[in-house]
């Protein structure tokens, strides 16, 4: 294996004993908190255009949750009014899923609840190794967002 393999492949490792930890440490500092991580994570989607509406099939696939799932944190959500469902207005069977804004509100708490972890977490880390870190993920974030269904075998 070429060293360029090697380090493509050492990278992927490493992401994954960071997803890992992560996690881990997600679980903990989360269990003081009113939701839970994906609780979170879903909320928090809703938060980057707070106007847009979404349906669980369309939250299901970009949060790349199966329907379940999915349906039973959002149920969560409706029963804490962190969410609002709307009815279409032609189809009443189709129901639109919008943030509160008691659930913008607890986003933002919970991000302040967990900044002195994340301080903490890059306490060490010079701005400019966490500008790049920043670009070199958001890089790979974009790439595997725009090739969800692109595998090589």
């Amino acid at each position: 294996m070429n060293i360029r393999k090697q380090t493509e492949a050492k990278l992927i490792v490493q992401l994954g004993i960071v997803r890992q930890l992560m996690a881990t440490r997600e679980a903990a500092l989360f269990s003081s908190l009113p939701l839970n991580p994906s609780q979170f994570g879903v909320l928090n989607h809703f938060t980057h255009k707070p106007d847009r509406s979404w349906t669980v099939t369309d939250l299901a696939r970009v949060m790349e949750m199966n329907q379940p799932g999915i349906t039973k944190i959002i149920s969560v959500l409706l029963e804490k009014n962190l969410l609002e469902s709307i009815s279409d207005i032609e189809d009443k069977r189709r129901r639109y899923l919008k943030i509160t804004s008691q659930g913008l509100r607890l986003c933002e708490e919970t991000m302040a609840s967990l900044m002195p972890d994340i301080s903490h977490l890059f306490s060490n880390w010079q701005d400019e190794e966490l500008n790049q870190m920043q670009e070199h993920t958001e890089k790979l974030m974009r790439w595997l967002d725009n090739h969800r269904d692109d595998f090589t075998k």
